[in-house]
Order: C-alpha cells, then structure tokens, then sequence
C-alpha cells in the first residue's frame, strides 16, 4: 500500500495571502508535500496514491501534518 494520500475536493487555508484557498493536498505519511488544486494535483501524484474526496469540508492544514508558525508575543519594556 503506498503512504501517498491525495486529499481532493476541500477547504484548505494555505496562509498564503496570494492564494489563500487551495482545495487538494498531497500527502506522503503524516508530511504534506504540496497543497494546490484538485486538477493539478491529480495530474502530481501516481495513480498509486490512495485518494480521499473531502466534499467540500474544511481541512486543517495542521492536521494533515503542515506546520503553522505564529509570531512570538510582543515585549513589553
């Protein structure tokens, strides 16, 4: 069994103003290896991946295994 998943047809927040929607992820084990759309990572990854439609939900990034950094607390004097 491959340990690549390809998680389609979501709502996945990227953090990225840019882009700040994408509606696939890849996945290799608990790793995400690229976020983007259903069509293009599709085309990615090998038809080996193990794909998991979302239905239009709600993925959280953290919970596929990215990591989400935030800004330290300000200093106060």
């Amino acid at each position: 069994m491959s340990s690549l998943r390809l998680i389609v047809n979501a709502r996945i927040a990227t953090g990225d103003p840019r882009r700040p929607w994408a509606d696939a992820a890849l996945l290799d084990g608990g790793r995400v290896v690229a976020i983007g759309s259903s069509a293009e990572l599709r085309k990615r990854a090998p038809a080996t991946a193990e794909v998991i439609d979302a239905h239009g939900a709600v993925v959280d990034p953290t919970a596929l295994g990215g990591a989400v950094s935030t800004p330290p607390p300000p200093r106060t004097p």
